[in-house]
């Protein structure tokens, strides 16, 4: 079973500690559980290609991956800017995207 608690700690395992979310109803079991662990740092912002270009440039000082979650859909296509700049550039980041599960597509 999938579990995004295991999926946010195993992230915190490997060093990323800073999360970028741009909120929506799919990606909430994600927030929720990277919102419970102490040792995240979230920011937020309500546009993705904003977003991603915050994750990415927060990656470039840190010199460390960073996290974004998103829902699925346009979010991630709005990402892609910045995740061209990020390959460009050798820059890591893990992006987390969320959809309806399988019994509720097309409702």
């Amino acid at each position: 079973e999938f579990s995004t608690k295991c999926v946010v700690e195993e992230l915190v395992r490997q060093g990323v500690t800073q999360f970028f979310v741009s909120p929506g109803s799919r990606s909430s079991p994600l927030v929720l559980a990277a919102s419970e662990n102490s040792k995240i740092t979230i920011q937020t912002h309500f546009d993705e290609r904003g977003l991603g270009f915050l994750a990415l440039g927060h990656a470039k000082v840190l010199q460390s991956p960073v996290a974004i979650i998103t829902t699925s859909g346009s979010a991630v296509a709005n990402l892609l800017p910045a995740l061209v700049e990020a390959y460009q550039s050798h820059t890591p980041l893990i992006v987390l995207t969320a959809d309806r599960p399988f019994e509720l597509l097309d409702n």
